[in-house]
């Protein structure tokens, strides 16, 4: 990325790693999206880049995509007008200050220079420390302006483990949040699936309970348990947002095993390891779960006429997984008739336990 900026000072310009990405890397936190403003006008963009990536000219933007990165390059500007949450229009500013002012939260606003300096002309660091998410100037201006900053903001709240600054309470308690009716449903429903994916997703759940606000993020829900991804999250939720045909099936697969109140050993024919791990992390049937996926592993082989329940009533858990291999074997060797009476019989029998290849004190298992 330091290629990107030598690139403009090579040039005569001014050039600063800013927002998200510094802000990530002070809390420790890989990104690959590089944003640059500079002084550089369009044009010398333009040149400077020449065949590496893309112009937007209307936004003084140069895009470029290399070595895994995002960078997106932008001369200094300045946002005079928003329409439908966006900039409809701009000019160039003087300085980086300027620039910074059109952002949207203060932990927003840090700038790396070529040398690696930290530059925080806006006071962020504090902001920063105290874990406080703040908007850059007057809440309610910030968020008439651009609607999405509103999810923005308790989307950032919930992945950084951050606390709400107390200008964007008042403008929730306010029930100004009706304005993300003026937000896409697919923007919505692309925030949330961020705030789904992250470790602290409970607390969204907590804010908007707070707040009473849920009906403005078009979801209904009474208890949602912890689930092994944002799909067993939505799988818990009622609302109308758009999902595509793929997340529909994973989710009502979910929702179909939620509804059973079970997963057996049939289910593994029905629907793939995503649905099933995640209605068991939500029905707390986790080690059940695990059983029955080392025997599908097993089960390659030949088709045993047994489930799990069976096997549970006179083996103990730890030992399931080596009762199905000895049974098997006894059915390919001939001496066991592969039908449920018969494996009940045996099972029911079974008084010394191979481990290791060394008999046992008679046991029951």
């Amino acid at each position: 990325m330091k290629e990107i900026i030598k690139r403009l000072y090579e040039s005569g310009y001014d050039a600063y790693i800013v927002g998200g990405f510094v802000r990530d890397y002070l809390l420790g936190i890989q990104s690959n999206d590089i944003d640059i403003s500079t002084n550089a006008p369009i044009n010398e963009l333009k040149r400077i880049f020449k065949g590496m990536g893309k112009s937007f000219d209307k936004y003084y933007a140069y895009h470029i995509n290399l070595d895994g990165y995002s960078y997106d390059i932008t001369t200094f500007r300045k946002e005079l007008n928003y329409k439908k949450n966006k900039p409809t229009k701009l000019e160039v500013a003087p300085d980086l200050k300027t620039d910074l002012l059109r952002r949207d939260f203060t932990i927003n606003t840090f700038a790396l220079d070529y040398d690696g300096k930290l530059i925080d002309l806006l006071d962020a660091k504090k902001d920063l420390n105290s874990r406080v998410i703040k908007t850059v100037g007057n809440a309610t201006k910030k968020f008439n302006d651009d609607k999405t900053r509103i999810i923005r903001a308790i989307r950032f709240a919930c992945t950084l483990d951050f606390d709400l600054d107390e200008d964007i309470i008042k403008f929730i308690n306010k029930k100004k949040v009706y304005l993300l009716n003026e937000v896409s449903k697919e923007y919505l429903k692309s925030e949330l699936d961020k705030i789904f994916d992250c470790e602290r997703y409970d607390k969204f759940f907590y804010l908007i309970n707070r707040f009473e606000i849920s009906k403005y993020f078009d979801i209904k829900f009474d208890e949602v348990k912890p689930s092994y991804n944002r799909y067993g999250i939505w799988a818990q939720i009622e609302t109308s947002l758009p999902f595509s045909k793929k997340e529909i099936n994973i989710i009502s697969g979910i929702k179909k095993l939620i509804e059973k109140g079970d997963i057996d050993y049939s289910d593994f024919d029905l629907y793939n390891e995503e649905v099933i791990f995640n209605a068991a992390t939500i029905l707390g049937l986790e080690s059940k779960y695990q059983v029955y996926k080392d025997i599908c592993a097993l089960h390659s082989i030949i088709d045993i006429d047994a489930d799990l329940d069976l096997f549970s009533k006179y083996v103990r858990e730890p030992y399931i997984k080596k009762a199905y291999r000895k049974v098997e074997r006894s059915i390919m060797e001939g001496v066991l008739n592969n039908d449920r009476q018969s494996i009940e019989e045996y099972l029911r029998k079974i008084k010394i336990w191979v481990i290791w290849g060394k008999y046992l004190k008679p046991k029951i298992l």
